[in-house]
């Protein structure tokens, strides 16, 4: 197997691919060959700023001889489209959450994918050790019967000119971060979102600017979840069985700082700090070996459907 970097390309100049995604391709040992972009002058000014070596249209990007993954930081409508484009190249594929704007959409590209380009929507904390933890403190039956996970995402969004406010291009705060916790309770509980009660609040574009819900498993188990782009950052979410739970300061994008913290008749047994390496960083590693020829874990084949399904039934809760 080769150990030369993995070459990317990049499609989109969003902020996430700058300042999220980009360091922690080169911190997994990355190179940047390309950025695709619709606006050629645009797209040389970001390249330069980011130090990517050079640019192309979103087509050419995809088919860039010395391109071996591509990643898709395009707004949320782009995402189908592209994604069976990259995929048809016969590349690695990370793909931007949430993979579609619907369960049907998500449906259809995922019976383009081959076997051959393997596809991920870009939930990145499945791959870092803290969710590993997580997994562990609950198979070995520390909190008891796992009952609920209570869960919220926030952020505040300080400016009105933002393609999270625009509907056309599939804005709101429950594609944007309510996929988080629902992704994380799907996996916890090894279940699916069987019913939800919602409701949310419209910014002025008419997209949520905040949304809560309730989301009834098959298993039994509930996801309480909050998520919204009107205050400050929080993440925090709680665990909890049947005779103690667990404190996750930051169970999506962990920092050094972030705990796990596991609690049992009011005292605090235990706590856990994040490793140091970004959950993206994590990420990429892995689809960098998989490259190469290891196993993949956690495609978009196994795991993006029941998410669409999910957010399909929370909007629809929120809108009766």
């Amino acid at each position: 197997m080769s150990s030369s970097p993995v070459r990317w390309a990049v499609l989109g100049s969003a902020n996430i691919a700058a300042k999220v995604f980009l360091p922690a391709m080169r911190a997994a040992g990355g190179r940047a060959v390309v950025v695709g972009s619709r606006r050629p002058e645009q797209a040389r000014e970001w390249a330069a700023q980011n130090h990517v070596e050079s640019t192309a249209d979103y087509a050419a990007a995809i088919a860039h001889p010395d391109v071996d993954a591509i990643y898709i930081a395009l707004p949320n409508d782009q995402h189908i489209q592209w994604a069976k484009a990259a995929s048809a190249a016969g590349k690695p594929v990370i793909c931007e959450k949430p993979l579609g704007l619907d369960a049907a959409q998500v449906a259809d590209l995922l019976s383009t994918v081959s076997v051959d380009a393997p596809l991920w929507e870009a939930f990145a904390f499945p791959f870092h050790p803290q969710t590993g933890l997580l997994r562990q403190l609950i198979d070995d039956g520390e909190l008891g019967e796992l009952r609920e996970i209570i869960s919220e995402f926030h952020f505040n969004l300080a400016t009105t000119e933002n393609i999270r406010l625009v509907p056309q291009l599939g804005g709101g705060a429950l594609y944007d971060v309510g996929c988080y916790p629902i992704r994380l309770a799907r996996m916890l509980f090894g279940s699916e979102v069987e019913t939800a009660v919602a409701s949310s609040a419209a910014a002025g574009s008419g997209v949520d600017i905040e949304t809560a819900a309730i989301a009834n498993f098959a298993s039994g188990q509930r996801l309480i979840l909050s998520a919204g782009m009107r205050r400050p950052v929080s993440t925090f979410t709680r665990i909890m069985g049947s005779s103690a739970e667990l404190s996750v300061s930051n169970p999506f994008h962990p920092k050094p700082v972030d705990t796990v913290e596991l609690w049992r008749d009011g005292s605090l047994k235990n706590t856990w700090t994040a490793d140091p390496k970004s959950a993206f960083q994590h990420m990429i590693e892995h689809v960098q070996q998989v490259s190469r020829g290891h196993d993949a874990q956690w495609l978009a084949s196994q795991t993006a459907l029941g998410n669409a399904q999910a957010l399909d039934l929370i909007r629809a809760a929120a809108r009766a």
